[in-house]
């Protein structure tokens, strides 16, 4: 985008927002131009209880929060380990955060009804508390 007399870079930024918000809470946590293609960019996966999700994954996501120790135990992607990523805006289970010594060394994998392109949230804002699960059928 060109810039011209007066604009700032926050003003292009905004001008240009490709941000995704959590779907609860309105909390930006990535943006559609860090996308990131793990042999596809939209996986359908499914944990040991057999709850079926739908992630996408994204090189960067400054709006998520890691919880618990980094896990290899059922990863989804060969070589990483993972952990809980939950926003922090509201704290809901939004997907995982994966760390591996292959490129990328860190990316996120977010589970795809959590999201949307419009900031703000659901009304009420933050869901009814903290996760109970980490989505892979532990605590």
């Amino acid at each position: 985008m060109l810039q011209t007399v007066g604009e700032t870079e926050t003003d292009i930024e905004n001008a240009t927002d490709d941000g995704i918000y959590c779907k609860a809470c309105g909390e930006m946590v990535t943006r559609s131009r860090w996308r990131l293609s793990m042999d596809g960019h939209e996986h359908v996966v499914f944990n040991p209880a057999g709850v079926v999700f739908r992630i996408l994954c994204f090189r960067e996501a400054p709006g998520i929060a890691e919880r618990g120790l980094p896990s290899a135990e059922f990863s989804w992607f060969k070589g990483y380990q993972w952990s809980i990523a939950l926003c922090r805006g509201c704290g809901a289970h939004m997907g995982w955060r994966y760390m591996g010594e292959s490129e990328p060394p860190i990316f996120f994998g977010l589970i795809k009804g959590t999201l949307t392109s419009s900031p703000g949230g659901a009304p009420g804002g933050a869901p009814g508390g903290k996760p109970k699960s980490d989505g892979r059928g532990g605590s």
